[in-house]
């Protein structure tokens, strides 16, 4: 993805400092090529930040699968208790579990004990 933003700032940059010298003016060349940046800079950190987000998500849920016990807010889930729900990225306990009927926990709150 990072490849693909860079490229796109390169070919936008091009474009603008190519373009004919009538359509646009220095300022705006200056603009629009700060736009540009500040926007592909702002897309970069935001899919590293999802990805992070995704890569741990992953872990957790591996180490759920493992048998591992998490700690998620107040919960401690275990695959003995809840269920693991993949289109939701959530926790549910297993309906032999009546005592923590309506639990519905996000994987993005948890992390290993």
């Amino acid at each position: 993805m990072q490849i693909i933003l860079f490229l796109i700032f390169i070919l936008l940059t091009l474009l603008v400092v190519v373009s004919k010298r009538n359509e646009f003016s220095k300022n705006s060349k200056i603009i629009i090529t700060l736009f540009v940046t500040i926007l592909t800079v702002g897309i970069y950190f935001y899919t590293s930040t999802q990805e992070n987000s995704a890569e741990k998500n992953r872990e957790i849920v591996n180490s759920f699968k493992q048998g591992k016990t998490l700690i998620c807010k107040k919960y401690k889930v275990s695959n003995k208790r809840f269920i693991y729900v993949s289109g939701t990225q959530t926790f549910v306990p297993k309906n032999s579990e009546t005592t923590l009927e309506g639990v519905i926990v996000r994987v993005s709150t948890c992390k290993e004990e």
